[in-house]
């Protein structure tokens, strides 16, 4: 089992929960990628996507799980997209995640053409979407919306903003639990 971090606009791979995710699953023995995502303040669709698909060696594909925060969401997404007919990723967790424009200038090209939701869907095993009930960038409406395009149910945090370090966010069970439960399924 691999785990592939993705962070979001404006974001590395320090920020956040994701250095303590990643020394926690490689305490379980489950190698983990975070890679700095290029031009992160200034961040194209297409750049991310092809920095994450160079990534091909560690995807392994059916045995990773993708973890993504709120425009890491998006870039999974285009990941998932741009699989080739026959690759699928074990599982995506979504955490403050979106699909539509949210009103941020910087970031509207992840969003602007859409995503194949069906061919998104087939990539991927299965889908995980935590939202919060007060996140000041994106509305719950998003999540709800993402977890319904995903078929899947939203996982509602409430009170927990944008579930980043600004909020408090420098450790985040909820994300380490639910890989712990699907790497015991695998």
């Amino acid at each position: 089992m691999k785990a592939l971090i993705v962070h979001g606009w404006g974001a590395d791979s320090l920020s956040n929960w994701f250095p303590w995710l990643k020394n926690e699953l490689e305490k379980l023995g489950i190698e983990t990628l975070c890679p700095d995502l290029p031009n992160a303040n200034f961040p194209k669709k297409d750049e991310w996507t092809a920095s994450l698909r160079a990534q091909s060696s560690f995807l392994e594909k059916e045995n990773v799980i993708l973890v993504g925060h709120s425009l890491g969401c998006p870039a999974i997404l285009g990941l998932l997209e741009a699989f080739k007919k026959g690759e699928k990723a074990r599982a995506a967790i979504l955490v403050s995640g979106f699909e539509h424009d949210i009103g941020i200038q910087e970031i509207r090209n992840f969003t602007e053409k859409g995503f194949d939701f069906k061919k998104i869907r087939a990539a991927c095993g299965e889908f995980r979407v935590i939202n919060s009930d007060n996140d000041p960038f994106v509305p719950l409406e998003e999540g709800k919306q993402l977890a319904k395009s995903l078929g899947t149910a939203l996982i509602l945090e409430k009170g927990a903003g944008h579930i980043n370090m600004g909020d408090g966010y420098l450790e985040y069970n909820r994300v380490l639990e639910l890989i712990k439960k699907l790497a015991e399924q695998a």
